[in-house]
């Protein structure tokens, strides 16, 4: 949005405002005339006489200093003040409007002599406050520009009036009912060049160790600036913040090696990180954060240093698991069964739990059991507790966490439970939770697709396609068939059934007529005999609506979608590889745990942060024909520079990486 538009919208909001103001029914009150019609003669003499309280309210409980004020009469309203100074800090107190006071509506109008005259004069810059409907967020929010006077106007873009409260002691670190500081206000606007220059003008205002602490309080949502801005997933204004962090370590030429602050953008020893912000959002701007500095590079040496060699040793211990139970599965104690006891067509059966572990196999089969049912309660206790963490919107269809996996891995674990019970009650339904367990647990394997490019997006695409166009195919489909199953079970009711054993009872038909849909079959009618008109049109009717238009339709979404999420499978599957190893980090040990970057300190930093490098090129007019440095620090111990140079230079991004 260009400055002209922003002009443009801080137009309207005053022109509402002031709108409301004129349209009071105020006809009954002189002074409100006389403030409106500038009338200055009229005002003094109501100001001294008796007849008249000064005091009176409009209807959005509005005083006559805020009339005075918001129609641009500035000798009445300096008349106003001179006889009853105590109207300086009366707040409006109507639900709209409630607690603007005087000199919020100076600072709207940006009248710069109006708040030198009222900060003369005692105006309060400290406590007052705008909390009504129309200055916070909701349906009736005419203009968020955070409840304080000092936010107010940094958000009208007025540097000599924000300069004015600084100097009059407005307080930076005062955070409104959303627990927002003026820098989260900015952070929070539409309108970019403004909001930088007045974003660096506050910074500027405080000294260097203010600055760091004033940046780094948290809203009511956990966000500082600069995660705020990761949150809302304004790149532009992300990108901003981290330049401002950055310090060039070194030049030469156009290759300059710089480090940027890892505070509230890594993921150690801290809850809602950047990298946090990134993985669980759904928002698909916020997941172009992916690329941009140090995240990029942040994410490339965790998963180099560490994340690789877990992930691919999770991967190899969940195919040999399952292999396990696999073939813990297959061997599973059965015994023959005398014939016709069962019926025709069953021959064995579950052995009892006293049968089933006698031979040396049966103890083998025994380890394997153990090792499933060992393996199913940690997965169900990790899960248990990776659900507590993120919470269950989070947690079930986020495709960048995991999407239906964790899901899947849940129902794993109670069906393997289901099992052990059977097994203890020598049920001979136990085939059923296993066999449905084995599925579960196979699928579950492409889970770990995402380690690797290629099939990482294939994944990512079926994700889209399954629980996207195909669910809500399948929920039209699901209503044809019922239509259609009831149709033709009523149609056969009344012949002869012997000669169609296909639409017997209804549980048949429904079976016959889904294999119908699915094109496996031709409907099963004795040619032989004659069969009713009616049916025939039926099954076309079927045919040409369920199987033809239907499935084309069905072809036809699943391209659409496919060409429509091709160019996000990359970010998104980036973002998968980032969630993983957030995972994976969460989930090993503390001792196996490495923190990514460098010490502040052994860089010859006097803090406790930590700093990555970065490789980058800078354009050649930038760059110098020598090497230099910046010296942005007068205590820098260049011998401890010097020994960790190469840590720096070694911390650089690799493009050739498969991985990210």
């Amino acid at each position: 949005m260009n400055g002209f538009h922003w002009d443009l919208e801080l137009s309207k909001v005053h022109m509402h405002v002031t709108m409301d103001m004129n349209d009071t029914t105020r006809h009954g009150s002189e002074f409100f005339k006389a403030a409106h019609t500038n009338d200055t003669i009229s005002m003094k003499a109501l100001l001294i006489s008796e007849e008249f309280d000064p005091y009176v309210r409009g209807n959005l409980e509005e005083t006559i200093l805020h009339s005075a004020l918001f129609n641009g009469n500035k000798e009445i309203a300096e008349l106003i003040l001179d006889r009853i100074p105590s109207l300086i800090n009366e707040p409006m107190t109507s639900d709209m409007y409630k607690g603007e006071t005087p000199m919020h509506i100076a600072v709207l109008k940006q009248d710069v002599e109006m708040v030198k005259e009222l900060l003369n004069r005692g105006a309060d810059v400290v406590n007052a406050r705008a909390t009504g409907s129309c200055f916070v967020p909701g349906e009736e929010c005419q203009c968020y520009y955070g409840e304080y006077l000092l936010s107010f106007a940094a958000c009208i873009g007025n540097e000599e009036i924000v300069r004015t409260l600084i100097k009059h002691s407005a307080p930076l670190e005062a955070q409104d009912s959303l627990g927002n500081t003026v820098l989260h206000v900015l952070v929070s606007q539409s309108e970019k060049k403004q909001k930088y220059s007045m974003y660096e003008l506050i910074t500027s205002l405080v000294t260097e160790k203010q600055q760091p602490s004033l940046e780094n309080i948290v809203n009511n949502d956990g966000y500082t600036p600069l995660k705020l801005a990761a949150a809302e997933g304004d790149l532009e204004m992300f990108n901003f913040l981290v330049q401002k962090q950055k310090k060039i370590y070194w030049t030469m030429g156009t290759i300059s090696y710089c480090v940027y602050d890892l505070t509230n953008i890594d993921t150690w020893g801290d809850q809602k990180s950047v990298l946090d912000i990134l993985t669980t959002s759904r928002n698909r701007e916020v997941h172009k954060l992916i690329d941009a500095k140090p995240v990029k590079e942040l994410l490339h040496q965790k998963w180099i240093s560490f994340a690789y060699k877990y992930f691919l040793m999770w991967m190899f211990s969940y195919s040999m698991y399952i292999t396990i139970f696999t073939i813990s599965s297959l061997y599973r104690p059965l015994k023959p069964v005398p014939p016709g006891q069962f019926g025709d067509y069953i021959v064995k059966t579950q052995k009892t739990l006293a049968e089933s572990y006698q031979t040396k196999e049966d103890y083998l089969r025994l380890l394997g059991e153990l090792i499933t049912i060992v393996g199913a309660l940690v997965i169900l206790i990790s899960e248990i507790l990776y659900l507590y963490k993120i919470g269950p919107k989070n947690y079930f269809g986020n495709t960048s966490i995991g999407g239906p996996f964790p899901l899947l891995l849940v129902c794993y674990s109670l069906l393997i439970a289901v099992a052990v019970i059977m097994r203890i009650r020598a049920d001979a339904g136990e085939a059923v939770p296993i066999s449905f367990a084995l599925i579960i647990g196979w699928c579950n394997t492409i889970y770990f697709a995402r380690g690797f490019k290629t099939f990482g997006k294939f994944s990512i695409i079926i994700q889209k396609l399954i629980f996207g166009d195909f669910m809500h195919w399948c929920c039209l489909v699901f209503i044809c068939i019922i239509g259609f199953t009831f149709a033709f079970y009523l149609m056969f009711q009344t012949l002869d059934l012997a000669d169609y054993p296909y639409f017997r009872d209804f549980s048949m038909t429904l079976r016959t007529t889904f294999e119908l849909m699915m094109g496996l079959m031709d409907i099963p009618l004795p040619y032989n005999k004659p069969t009713p008109n009616n049916i025939y049109i039926a099954y076309v009717m079927y045919m040409l609506f369920v199987y033809l238009l239907l499935l084309n339709l069905l072809i036809a979404m699943m391209d659409d979608t496919y060409w429509r999420i091709a160019p996000e499978t990359e970010e998104l599957w980036k973002v998968q590889i980032a969630a993983t190893i957030l995972l994976l980090e969460q989930r090993i040990p503390a001792f196996l745990k490495i923190r990514s970057g460098v010490p502040g300190r052994s860089l010859g930093f006097d803090d406790d942060k930590w700093y990555i490098g970065v490789e980058e090129i800078l354009p050649e007019t930038e760059g110098g024909a020598g090497m230099s440095t910046q010296r942005y620090s007068q205590n820098i111990r260049w011998d401890v520079v010097r020994r960790n140079l190469g840590k720096i230079i070694n911390m650089k991004d690799s493009s050739e990486s498969t991985i990210l």
